[in-house]
């Protein structure tokens, strides 16, 4: 390879590199400002269900009663709340817009 074809090379190689690095930081930095700025989301449903707690009974014979309790905390990583925000702007959706 020329040296010349290399230096071509290297710097389109190390301008995607750059391109790529900032725009991921430039969207870090973007949506931690905005998840702090707004603590939840009010057009996706399932962040917004917090802790949910389901109750099972079960009846054996002899008077004896198990009863058990589940609680679900909805914990999603950031990369899930980024992905779900990513989709919203591609997927049709029949609300109204919200007048913010």
């Amino acid at each position: 390879m020329k040296a010349a074809r290399a230096a071509v090379w290297n710097a389109r190689a190390a301008l995607l590199y750059s391109l790529g690095g900032w725009t991921t930081l430039g969207a870090l930095m973007y949506y931690s400002r905005l998840d702090k700025a707004s603590t939840e989301n009010e057009s996706d449903p399932e962040a917004n269900q917090g802790t949910r707690k389901e109750v099972h009974t079960k009846e054996y014979p002899f008077g004896l009663t198990v009863t058990t309790e589940i609680t679900y905390k909805e914990v999603q990583p950031p990369l899930t709340r980024l992905l779900r925000r990513v989709v919203s702007f591609f997927v049709p959706s029949d609300d109204p817009p919200s007048e913010k």
